[in-house]
């Protein structure tokens, strides 16, 4: 079973889709009542998957799917103790989250208080830094009727670790080469482009953009800004709205000594499939 269920976590590695299945075994195997995989960027909405339903729970994992759906469409997480705490810490095995929080933490957490009505208590938590910024978070969660994991369980969730981290990289790498892909197919059209993430950082750019230093510079924190000044404050606005709207937004560039032209900011997927 545990040689299976590698093999279906490195498989979701290349089909997202797949993540919901290997979570649900791996959920059994450490007697969770599901797991998810969650993905931080940048300040971008939060990403993830969730565990398939198991049979049985009825309509209260039913609710568990609608409290996650309704985390990934919100930014709760942001006020969340639990959440943060765990972001810092960044454990490198998995972690009894309720070991790193304060009984006062725990009882006002906005997240939890949600969870604890849907009949969920403990949480083990573990984390894998990705290359090009983001951060992936895999979870467990069980009922509150079966009390805190025991040592067994976190020692077979951290058996599958390697695999869960290497299976992220591979995610985070596929997801940069499809950027890459994508800034080389409108370079072949004659367009200048980058992808960036939601905080303006540049990922990757072709060699058109990089060849036009008159119009594109580089920023602080390996950002990119417009030459022009009033250019790049609505590039600077449209980056900052995507995170609210996700419009494709048009940006006059005045040539004023340099190349005129129009600037596209189009919101992608991240870099990073979860």
């Amino acid at each position: 079973m545990f040689d299976d269920l590698t093999d279906r976590i490195y498989e979701a590695a290349f089909v997202p889709d797949l993540w919901a299945g290997a979570l649900e075994a791996a959920s059994e195997l450490s007697s969770s009542a599901d797991g998810a995989i969650f993905l931080f960027s940048d300040g971008s909405p939060v990403r993830g998957r969730l565990s398939d339903e198991s049979p049985g729970h009825g309509n209260s994992l039913e609710t568990v799917r609608s409290l996650f759906d309704e985390f990934i469409a919100g930014d709760s997480w942001k006020f969340s103790d639990a959440i943060q705490r765990m972001c810092s810490l960044q454990p490198a095995s998995f972690v009894q989250v309720e070991d790193f929080l304060t009984a006062d933490e725990l009882e006002h957490d906005p997240v939890r208080i949600q969870l604890r009505a849907a009949g969920i208590g403990a949480h083990i938590c573990s984390a894998v830094a990705m290359p090009s910024g983001e951060l992936v978070t895999f979870v467990f969660q069980r009922w509150t009727r079966d009390g805190t994991y025991d040592q067994t369980s976190i020692d077979r969730l951290d058996q599958l670790r390697p695999h869960f981290s290497r299976a992220g990289l591979v995610s985070a790498r596929l997801g940069m080469e499809q950027a890459k892909a994508s800034v080389s197919a409108l370079e072949a059209l004659g367009l200048p482009a980058a992808v960036m993430t939601a905080s303006g950082r540049v990922l990757t750019a072709n060699v058109l953009l990089e060849n036009m230093p008159s119009v594109f510079i580089a920023a602080a924190h390996g950002g990119m800004a417009l030459a022009d000044v009033s250019a790049n404050e609505l590039f600077r606005q449209a980056i900052t709205h995507n995170l609210q709207d996700r419009v494709v937004r048009s940006i006059p560039i005045p040539a004023r000594g340099r190349p005129t032209g129009v600037g596209h900011s189009s919101p992608a997927a991240a870099p990073c499939r979860a």
